[in-house]
């Protein structure tokens, strides 16, 4: 019983030294008024606007894992295999306090997500009497999947403006994968507070 209340005061302790994790309201992006003001440790501020980085990114990196090919002469036989893996989205957004309503601020923000890929598959010295090659390379490296912005701002008491666009440079076609050029995305849109 002792351990455990040792065990439960350290852990305490612990938890009282770690900052607090807060919300920073920006899940509602769209409604400038929702945004939650609470000081955080990675606020920065340019002048009176503050400044709110974000990332989230997330990969995996195999190395040598031995991956089956079959048999020959009835043997199994490995290649090994290296991939490194990430992909995610970084991006500001900034809360301006100046807007043309008292007390709401203008919020806007401008992100990106990518991906990164990079793989190789080295097959055992056994196959190079088929023509086998020694290695084989694959993967395009970083990639920019799209780029954003945006800009929510009041006009009047019960008026705002968004507007939103997106750039995704590497459009892809679903079906066979043939590249069909940027798709572009400009949006905009008024809504009233009755």
């Amino acid at each position: 019983m002792d351990d455990i209340t040792k065990t439960k005061g350290f852990l305490l302790g612990l938890k009282s030294k770690l900052p607090p994790q807060e919300f920073t309201g920006f899940m509602t992006a769209y409604d400038p008024r929702e945004i939650d003001n609470t000081p955080r440790y990675d606020d920065m501020f340019i002048g009176d606007t503050r400044v709110i980085p974000r990332a989230e990114i997330e990969g995996s990196v195999m190395d040598n894992e031995k991956v089956l090919m079959g048999k020959l002469d009835g043997e199994d036989i490995y290649k090994k295999r290296d991939r490194t893996k990430a992909e995610g989205n970084i991006g500001l957004d900034f809360v301006s306090p100046t807007s043309m309503v008292d007390n709401v601020p203008t919020v806007f923000g401008v992100g990106a997500s990518g991906q990164y890929f990079l793989g190789e598959d080295r097959f055992p010295d056994e196959l190079k009497q088929y023509g086998v090659p020694d290695s084989v390379k694959y993967g395009k490296g970083l990639t920019v999947d799209q780029l954003s912005a945006y800009l929510n701002t009041p006009i009047t008491e019960n008026v705002d403006l968004g507007v939103n666009a997106r750039i995704n440079p590497y459009y892809v076609d679903p079906v066979d994968g043939s590249m069909l050029g940027k798709d572009k995305f400009i949006g905009a849109n008024l809504r009233y507070k009755f």
